[in-house]
């Protein structure tokens, strides 16, 4: 009994240890709840793997190497996000294998190494203990199963913000990434969940006018000279175009940071805030499992066609089943751009850009409502390769390394520009009114140039631009869950006759 005990208190100074590298590391001065959880999580799930694999030694060693692992992924994901890991992340784990490409590079070698040597200590240590006697197996399974309902309960009792980096800092990193999961999972979350979206700004109405509607979601775009006069301006001209000519143009404020486009994403087609989606925040099209409402549905109700375009797999972040929930009647997704051209890894901006303007040219009375998300922006930037004497035109810095990722990233906003280029072009010269919303979803995931430049970017930018109409750049710093109402105001007067509506259009800002 005395061994058993011994056994236990290791057990529980080492998972504390082991917490510690967390770069969200707390001090055991916690909450008490917060310390009776890490110690009823850490007993449940430790009695639990015991239960299935009758090997004690084993079972102790695993969680500790969990708790170590998920400290490790988290330290990555900080570095490059800016944000610790959080429960949803584990729904994105087999998407590190089905696309290597956009976690691993994170990761480094040297984490990734750590993480493989962990799986093979783990195996070893599986094949070189033996089994206990069933009944000590049968009383794991019961210590286990009583530690369920006290961790819900505990879980339940912590009181959560809601921001993982304070939240981890206060109540350990441990015990935090517990209850995020067990209370996110809740069927109370789900139910949550289910009024938000029911609720929303799109779940009822129809438009009243009928123009096309385009809007882009660009990957990782922001304004780069926003870091200083170091930036060349060259790569933004038709975007400055756009927006002098624009009913509406400003920041934009978004809920990612280098990544996570799907919260924006979500943001956008539904309205909701962060706050409205409690846990679902993190990994929202985790909890469409029915039919949700969005701005495709309020666009459906009206008689448009509703197409999504991404020039990426469909299972990403679970958008195949997502967008049908969603009311798009199509997804286009990489299978329909087969044959387009790629800058870098990705399909370009204006492939992206031709398949809009096909849509539109291929459209016969209805009108169309397409979202588009581009990929051509998306990093790792650091495995791209830059030219020498590719940065002159597009900042000053010069040709040091550790300017690579913005010169790299400045060659894509380039192809971002000259699709904004296209589309205006081609529908200054569209015969039916249309309007064209263009925004970020986050800023690129750049910390050694942030930190280098001693800057934090966090706003993304946003254009609203119609080819009917005399508007003057209206400015409006605001939130991306607001662009589909502000997309409403612009869609006023697009039913204005022809003669009014070329002569609106005359009187546009060159």
């Amino acid at each position: 009994m005395q061994l058993g005990f011994t056994i236990a208190a290791m057990m529980v100074a080492c998972s504390f240890a082991v917490e510690a590298i967390a770069v969200t590391r707390s001090s055991l001065r916690r909450p008490p709840v917060a310390l009776m959880l890490h110690l009823a999580v850490l007993a449940g799930v430790t009695t639990g793997c015991t239960a299935l694999t009758g090997r004690p030694l084993f079972s102790a060693g695993f969680v500790l190497v969990l708790i170590g692992l998920l400290a490790v992924v988290g330290n990555a994901k900080y570095a490059s996000l800016r944000e610790p890991l959080v429960f949803s992340d584990l729904s994105l784990f087999s998407q590190v294998f089905s696309h290597p490409r956009l976690y691993l590079p994170f990761l480094g070698a040297g984490k990734l190494i750590i993480v493989l040597i962990c799986i093979a200590a783990a195996v070893g240590a599986f094949i070189a203990e033996r089994s206990v006697a069933p009944a000590q197996r049968f009383v794991e399974a019961v210590v286990a199963l009583i530690c369920l309902p006290a961790c819900i309960a505990l879980s339940r009792r912590l009181p959560i913000s809601l921001q993982p980096f304070s939240d981890q800092r206060r109540f350990g990193f441990f015990a935090v990434f517990a209850a995020y999961l067990i209370n996110g999972l809740s069927s109370t979350q789900r139910s949550a969940f289910t009024r938000a979206v029911n609720a929303g700004p799109f779940s009822t109405g129809r438009p009243d006018v009928r123009p096309n509607v385009i809007v882009i979601q660009s990957e990782s775009y922001f304004d780069a000279r926003r870091l200083g006069a170091c930036v060349s301006g060259a790569p933004y001209a038709h975007f400055d175009s756009a927006r002098r000519e624009s009913f509406e143009q400003g920041k934009l404020v978004v809920p990612a940071w280098g990544a996570n486009t799907m919260r924006s994403e979500f943001a956008m087609l539904t309205g909701l805030t962060s706050a409205a989606l409690g846990y679902a925040r993190f990994y929202p099209y985790m909890f469409v499992r029915r039919a949700c409402a969005s701005l495709a549905g309020y666009f459906g109700r009206g008689g448009y066609r509703t197409v999504a375009l991404h020039p990426y797999y469909a299972d990403f972040f679970g958008r195949r089943r997502a967008f049908a929930y969603m009311h798009f009647d199509r997804f286009l997704d990489i299978a329909h751009f087969e044959h387009a051209s790629r800058v870098g890894p990705y399909v370009g901006d204006l492939a992206v850009a031709n398949e809009i303007i096909a849509l539109l040219q291929a459209s016969d009375d209805k009108p169309v409502f397409a979202f588009a998300i581009t990929m051509e922006n998306h990093g790792p930037l650091h495995l791209e390769t830059v030219s020498h004497g590719e940065s002159a035109s597009r900042h000053t810095l010069g040709v040091d390394a550790r300017w690579r990722d913005l010169t790299a990233y400045l060659r894509h906003v380039e192809n971002a520009d000259a699709m904004i280029g296209r589309l205006t072009d081609y529908l200054r010269e569209h015969e039916r009114p249309t309007v064209l919303c263009f925004y970020g979803d986050h800023v690129p995931a750049m910390s050694s140039v942030f930190d280098a430049l001693e800057t934090e970017p966090t706003h993304t930018d946003y254009f609203i631009w119609r080819n009917f109409g005399s508007d003057i750049g209206t400015y409006r710093e605001g939130d991306v869950e607001t662009l589909g109402s502000a997309i409403q105001r612009a869609m006023i007067h697009a039913d204005r006759d022809d003669t009014d509506l070329q002569k609106g259009m005359q009187q546009m800002p060159a």
